[in-house]
């Protein structure tokens, strides 16, 4: 629960400077058909936390020394929500890859 919890307070925090240094320098983010290295990852997450209302219902799905699989509802300013679900693969202790699927929900 350790990794899980780092993410948890990076995402509150928005501290992006730590999330930079946590991703690895190979790092490598897919989300339906965009690849994005660690430099666009990062700048597109201060981007979309200024859009979002809200961030509910945590859940981690798994964790150990190699990934982690956890889910969450995001709710935007306009209204629309989603559930995500986001793994991620570790390498040299930092995360390596991740990949993230989002849901629109009611």
């Amino acid at each position: 629960m350790k990794k899980y919890k780092k993410v948890l307070r990076l995402v509150e925090e928005r501290n992006w400077q730590e999330m930079e240094e946590w991703l690895h320098e190979d790092f490598m983010y897919i989300k339906e058909t965009t690849l994005m290295d660690r430099e666009e990852h990062v700048k597109k997450m201060k981007k979309e936390f200024g859009s979002k209302q809200a961030i509910n219902q945590n859940e981690l799905l798994h964790e150990d020394e190699d990934m982690m699989a956890f889910k969450h509802i995001v709710t935007k300013k306009n209204g629309e929500k989603f559930r995500i679900t986001q793994i991620q693969l570790y390498k040299d202790g930092k995360v390596w890859r991740e990949m993230s699927n989002a849901i629109e929900i009611d």
